[in-house]
């Protein structure tokens, strides 16, 4: 169904992972902007279970607007080109939905094998 959304007609990811977020543990994700060199110019994250506001920052530019956005359970999420690179993205625990939350995060590994 992925292929479904124009961006990611040509998108083969080769890479994903599982991230478990458990309120109750203080789970959240750190503000970041994945690996250049590593993930590729597309970032597809699958939301399984549960929702989140996630947090989006620019880079080296503490005047630009900070941007929240939803992620229903169920729901693709897209980042690529501007917001792929400028930009770093969290999810604070408080902005955690429910008590959790389950989603797989699909990469195009550009080295396959070399693992951080």
């Amino acid at each position: 169904k992925m292929r479904t959304v124009d961006v990611l007609e040509s998108f083969h990811p080769n890479e994903c992972n599982a991230i478990d977020y458990v309120k109750a543990r203080c789970d959240g994700l750190k503000a970041h902007c994945d690996h250049r060199g590593l993930s590729g110019d597309i970032l597809v994250n699958l939301c399984l279970s549960g929702t989140a506001t996630m947090t989006y920052t620019k880079d080296g530019d503490g005047d630009a607007p900070t941007y929240r956005v939803h992620l229903p359970r169920r729901g693709l999420q897209v980042q690529t080109g501007e917001v792929r690179y400028s930009y770093r993205h969290g999810i604070a625990n408080s902005d955690l939905g429910g008590a959790r939350r389950v989603s797989i995060t699909f990469r195009s590994n550009k080295h396959p094998g070399h693992h951080v």
